[in-house]
């Protein structure tokens, strides 16, 4: 088995001789038989061991067993106490749900705190079909149905290519010591059931189930991965980032097929479910405002585009600036500049650039975000006109007006930053003092 490990690992690229390894060690057969192989390879490695304290002494004992082993062979151990149960109810989540959330926000932890490239765990083949069925059983795409990946970002499987069969041939013969966990024989977890009860009988039915149900999801791995190239296409012309600002282009995704299967996919990642994806989609052809969200974006439907953008934190709603201020870097980073109004003064030909009459504004001079109702004097109007119009004019989406700032004098509207100041602050024959103002970025 040795042999084929080094292949696999070489065939999946998985790491190189100069990679340092976190390998993820419960105590049992597999995991035991992938700490021996990684020392006959000679590899170097840490061993890192989760203690979830939900057996009791046998949890306590597969601990001891692994303190007792690595010290005999002079490798060095990490150990991690969790209280698996009190995290389980705190999140609302199952006990597997727990143990796996705590372990690999551990693992990785640990593997940045020691500089290491990977975190490798001992998943072997029937992990792989038992996923694979879980999956199917609870409904998904071909994401799912493809299984466990060998490798996914700085997590490494090296045993994906042997069945646990083989794992307990080669423990057997090599004398490979390990603790049995009671655990996976208990049917109250599913991929128990599946793997006690489903899978023997669908062995009855084909004996080669197993060998073929791996086969099948080596298809379809390869198959997910020309999936994604052509779903990068897509997303290459229809998704569009501005910033923290994604924008998708409503006419290029009905040019699509399958635009709902399309926009599932672009938005998946960003925390949108399959009937939200089904809704947006019916919405394309309605009126523009309607909104949507995810734990962590904001969807709205603009004329042209659905337009994202992530969630933040409440931000001070007002910003004040003195009269000696001549920088700010919150919520824009402006400049400010007094110039005296001689014969020699020009107008700066920057758009970044307003000047304005130092002596009509009223200080402290207030930012914050426009509300309804507002009013300015655009410059070169004679009249007002309502911020919210002005907006419309200017064919500006929601999200665009939502994180427009406001420079106000008093109560009246100053300029709206970036876009156009209020005549009534203008450089005029009178003006004694000039009030430059430089938008940065």
């Amino acid at each position: 088995m040795l042999d084929a490990f080094r292949s696999y690992i070489e065939k999946e690229n998985l790491f190189t001789s100069d990679d340092k390894l976190v390998l993820a060690v419960s105590g049992g057969v597999d995991s035991m038989v992938m700490l021996d192989l990684f020392q006959r390879m000679d590899a170097d490695f840490v061993v890192a061991h989760c203690n979830f304290r939900l057996r009791g002494a046998e949890s306590d004992g597969e601990e001891v067993f692994l303190q007792d082993y690595c010290g005999e062979h002079g490798i060095e151990l990490y150990v991690k106490h969790f209280d698996t149960k009190e995290y389980a109810q705190l999140e609302g989540i199952s006990i597997e749900m727990a143990a796996r959330e705590l372990r690999y926000e551990w693992f990785h932890q640990l593997r940045d705190e020691l500089s290491y490239s990977y975190v490798a765990t001992a998943h072997h083949q029937d992990d792989l079909i038992e996923t694979m069925l879980i999956n199917l059983s609870r409904g998904t795409g071909i994401r799912g149905l493809s299984g466990i990946q060998p490798k996914n970002g700085q997590v490494i499987r090296p045993l994906l290519f042997v069945s646990r069969e083989e794992i307990l041939s080669y423990a057997a013969i090599n004398q490979v010591d390990y603790k049995n966990d009671s655990s996976n024989d208990e049917l109250v977890f599913l991929r128990n059931i599946i793997r006690h009860k489903v899978i023997p009988q669908l062995e009855e039915i084909n004996t080669a189930f197993r060998r073929n149900a791996a086969k099948t999801a080596g298809i379809l791995s390869k198959t997910e991965k020309l999936y994604h190239q052509k779903l990068d296409e897509i997303k290459a012309e229809v998704l569009e980032q501005d910033g923290e600002i994604l924008k998708i282009s409503i006419s290029k995704l009905k040019e699509q097929e399958e635009q709902e299967h399309i926009l599932f996919e672009l938005l998946y990642p960003l925390g949108f479910n399959a009937s939200q994806a089904q809704e947006i989609c019916g919405a394309l052809n309605s009126d523009a405002g309607k909104t949507f969200y995810s734990s962590e974006y904001r969807l709205v439907k603009d004329r042209q585009s659905l337009i994202l953008t992530p969630l933040k934190d409440e931000e001070p709603s007002r910003f004040y600036i003195e009269e000696d201020c001549l920088e700010i870097s919150s919520p824009v980073q402006l400049q400010f500049e007094i110039i005296s109004k001689s014969p020699a003064f020009h107008f700066s030909k920057d758009p970044k650039v307003v000047d304005l009459d130092y002596d009509l504004l009223q200080f402290p001079l207030i930012i914050k975000k426009w509300e309804q109702g507002e009013y300015f004097q655009p410059l070169g109007m004679t009249g007002m006109k309502k911020l919210s119009d002005y907006f419309i004019d200017q064919k500006m989406s929601i999200p665009e007006k939502e994180s427009t700032w406001i420079l106000y004098s008093g109560r009246k509207v100053v300029w709206v930053i970036s876009k156009r100041i209020d005549d009534r602050f203008k450089i005029t024959e009178e003006t004694q003092r000039v009030c430059r103002i430089k938008l940065l970025g």
